[in-house]
């Protein structure tokens, strides 16, 4: 009985999520560098696509994933990124929290530009953390469907999901494929570590 009222209550995070607000910080110093300071092309230079991975460029998977098209872009993204990560960081600790994010970016990219390039032979070229962000909410959705977060104020789900949505719809030239990819290996891992770690909960 106690258990389950436990899950009742809205959880705010008491700590600050240092990684989730690191990556947010160097994803917007980026930003500002590669429009302000540096005009390059950051799509080409930056991006991954099904052309860049049979070229083994294999650090466009990383580096596609700090580099944004639009100040919208990077907007909200980062809004979507802090909303899951406060959560997820601090119910898996911020080395694991960090890990997964990483592999939510980079296997969904491979997906993305695996579906998008080599099956549907689509031309483009990817950028974004888009992918990782989707990845995170798919693990949030997961964990909270097995009763292993405390439930979250509805308003702030609708907030970093519409805000996710969003992007995949407006943005041009967005890749709608990453995002699926990302948001696929997120449940993946959710069920994994939901089952590996069992039913622990963070404590009050």
């Amino acid at each position: 009985m106690e258990e389950n009222k436990r899950y009742q209550k809205y959880y705010n995070p008491c700590e600050l999520p240092k990684v989730t607000l690191a990556i947010v910080i160097i994803n917007v110093v980026l930003f500002v560098l590669q429009t302000h300071f540096f005009k390059y092309d950051a799509w080409s230079l930056l991006g991954i696509n099904w052309d860049k991975l049979v070229d083994k460029e294999v650090y466009r998977l990383f580096t596609a994933m700090f580099t944004h098209a639009s100040l919208a872009h990077l907007g909200s993204n980062m809004i979507a990124l802090y909303g899951a990560g406060m959560y997820l960081e601090e119910k898996m600790g911020a080395k694991r929290f960090l890990i997964f994010y990483l592999l939510c970016g980079v296997l969904g990219e491979i997906l993305g530009c695996t579906l998008g390039g080599y099956v549907l032979q689509k031309e483009y070229i990817s950028v974004g953390a888009s992918g990782a962000v989707f990845g995170l909410v798919g693990m949030l959705i997961i964990l909270s469907l097995r009763k292993q977060m405390f439930r979250i104020p509805m308003i702030r789900i609708i907030l970093f999901v519409a805000l996710c949505i969003t992007d995949a719809l407006t943005e041009s030239g967005v890749d709608i494929f990453s995002h699926a990819g990302g948001f696929v290996v997120g449940i993946v891992i959710g069920l994994i570590y939901s089952y590996v770690v069992g039913e622990k909960t963070i404590e009050e």
